[in-house]
């Protein structure tokens, strides 16, 4: 995902040169081609994600369009302050880059782990958070955001992501659930590459007699409260999959929708990294497993929500 995050990038400066790209001493190499077009356009600004956060605003304020990337543990822990006070607070429309999110750099440990963030900014107001599938879904959601001009956390992935969606298929819009599979039986509500897993899964949920739809929540903030209504309304079942703690993510949003509606009787299970540091994980698929976030959990987790 960061590769297309570089080439979209280049491609949208070509025919706006007040995009800046501020990097937190990382993809040096990603961004040859970048510095090579747009020499005036990037500023490395070193192991400093605090110091580049405020020169963000800065420019911001000045009437450019900055973007500040680096690792998403460092461009968020590490700047809340600046976040909240130098651009949320003025409404700057500065785009906050996070690479590797969730789990993406699980094999580093927990310096690198992820999976707080979006519980962290939600309560940021004016902040937007938008967090792509996979990287047509990035081609698709970045040009949007920066026509939006709004302060915007983009939360991504690392590499060798998965497609979600077919080719040429995916047509999202900020602000609106995608529907990715229309089904009956129970509806999987996600975001972000860890949805791949559960349409892995659905050759052998119709083995079971299993349907299930399964909704792209991609824009976590502002979130749609209409759009979950009328998903509480048609589903009884729903199971709630994300690469994050089991607090301050979509299912603590589905859940608060919920239970402002005494009619609602939904049963809602919530898959999700739990609330321990993860020890030992290793790389994504061993720590995914580990936390019960693999294909054959959420499997189990699946046939258990039919069964109620």
């Amino acid at each position: 995902m960061r590769n297309t995050f570089a080439k979209i990038l280049s491609k949208l400066t070509k025919k706006n040169n007040k995009i800046i790209l501020l990097s937190g001493d990382i993809g040096n190499k990603l961004f040859d081609n970048f510095k090579k077009d747009h020499p005036n356009n990037f500023y490395n600004c070193g192991v400093a994600e605090s110091n580049m956060t405020t020169v963000a605003a800065g420019l911001a304020f000045s009437g450019f369009q900055p973007i500040t990337y680096t690792i998403t543990s460092f461009n968020t822990l590490k700047t809340i302050e600046q976040i909240k006070l130098d651009i949320c607070y003025q409404d700057l429309p500065v785009i906050i880059v996070g690479v590797g999110s969730g789990l993406g750099y699980s094999n580093l440990g927990t310096t690198h782990h992820s999976i707080e963030d979006i519980g962290l900014l939600s309560n940021i107001p004016n902040l937007n958070i938008i967090v792509p599938t996979d990287k047509q879904e990035l081609e698709i959601l970045f040009p949007q955001i920066l026509k939006s001009k709004k302060p915007t956390f983009l939360r991504l992935g690392k590499k060798n992501e998965k497609p979600v969606y077919d080719s040429n298929k995916c047509n999202s819009k900020i602000g609106k659930a995608t529907q990715i599979l229309r089904g009956k039986n129970v509806c999987i509500l996600g975001y972000g590459n860890i949805l791949r897993n559960c349409i892995d899964l659905i050759s052998q949920l119709k083995k079971n007699k299993i349907n299930p739809s399964i909704y792209n929540f991609h824009t976590l903030k502002p979130i749609n409260k209409p759009q979950i209504i009328k998903i509480l309304e048609k589903y009884r079942k729903i199971l709630v999959v994300e690469e994050h703690n089991k607090f301050g993510g979509l299912f603590n949003r589905v859940s608060e929708i919920k239970t402002s509606k005494q009619n609602f009787k939904n049963i809602i299970i919530s898959v999700n990294a739990g609330d321990k540091f993860i020890i030992g994980g290793g790389d994504l698929k061993n720590t995914q497993k580990k936390l019960g976030l693999d294909k054959n959990s959420i499997l189990k987790k699946i046939k258990l929500l039919n069964s109620l």
